[in-house]
């Protein structure tokens, strides 16, 4: 749906994208991951030409946007990481005002209205100031407030920052159903258990695109195998030992009471490893992307 193509983006001496070529898969869950400071709320607002690339083209269904940003935004909801509601107008009242904003004819908006209030839950507290909002009732309301405009492609950046696992899970069934109803949806996201949610996923390190692919083929076509060990002295002194030598520096990474170790040779050097167990699993989104990240270097 959206095409990045050679982006590049400097402020002075920061390289806050460097090169970046991708394509967002229309009607799709893609998930921007990395790290804070990796460039993805740049990239977002490039997208919507809040910033413009130093260098580079965007395009929106194979069409050039060049300087005119209006295509884009006229289809788009966006819900940046600092989203500003009201506290001290009603979750109603909040809806009302960006319903006024969006220009929702007043026909459509309480239909919109109503339904967005069912589905997200919040019905019951439309007449709760949102400044009395749980953080994961003002996500959920800032949410339904760029919805009211039926957006085709919807961005959200970072969404669930300090909001409680309960809230995020029923934060991302509601993305789901948006997805079902053909919305293209982009997330920006540090967590990558949450990345798991997505269909797609770019991996983004200083500026620097380090993988983009389905989630699903990430996963079948993950080209190193990956053992969980435990080992039999203390995990953190263990891992310092294996790590002075140069063959296992890039392998090995510490989960927990676990060191995973990717074997991404021929032999398996984990069988060396004095360890009270050693199996072989499937990899997370997580072990993925420490694999492309060290391959990067």
């Amino acid at each position: 749906m959206i095409r990045l193509q050679d982006i590049s983006k400097s402020f002075g001496h920061i390289r806050a994208l460097d090169h970046v070529s991708l394509a967002i898969p229309a009607k799709e869950i893609t998930i921007l991951a990395g790290a804070d400071g990796a460039g993805k709320s740049t990239l977002l607002k490039m997208m919507l030409g809040i910033v413009r690339q130093d260098s580079g083209e965007i395009f929106l269904k194979d069409q050039k946007i060049g300087r005119d940003y209006r295509p884009v935004t006229a289809i788009t909801g966006y819900m940046p990481e600092r989203f500003s509601l009201y506290p001290d107008l009603t979750v109603e009242e909040n809806m009302n005002f960006f319903a006024d904003i969006h220009e929702v004819p007043r026909p459509l908006r309480e239909e919109r209205k109503q339904r967005l209030l069912e589905k997200t839950g919040m019905g019951r507290f439309k007449d709760r100031r949102a400044g009395a909002l749980s953080g994961g009732m003002k996500q959920k309301l800032a949410l339904s407030t760029i919805l009211l405009a039926a957006p085709e492609l919807i961005i959200l950046d970072e969404p669930t920052t300090g909001v409680d696992p309960m809230s995020r899970a029923e934060f991302f069934t509601i993305i789901r159903e948006l997805k079902a109803e053909g919305k293209t949806i982009i997330i920006s996201t540090p967590y990558l258990d949450e990345a798991e949610q997505g269909d797609y996923i770019v991996f983004i390190k200083n500026g620097r695109l380090i993988k983009a692919d389905r989630i699903a083929d990430l996963k079948s076509g993950f080209p190193a195998r990956l053992y969980r060990i435990l080992p039999e002295g203390p995990v953190f002194d263990t891992l310092t030992r294996l790590n002075q030598r140069p063959e296992w520096k890039e392998s090995l990474y510490i989960r927990g009471r676990y060191i995973k170790y990717l074997q991404t040779g021929p032999e398996n050097l984990g069988r060396l490893i004095p360890a009270q167990s050693i199996e072989e699993e499937a990899p997370s989104l997580e072990d993925i992307y420490l694999y492309y990240e060290r391959s990067s270097h």
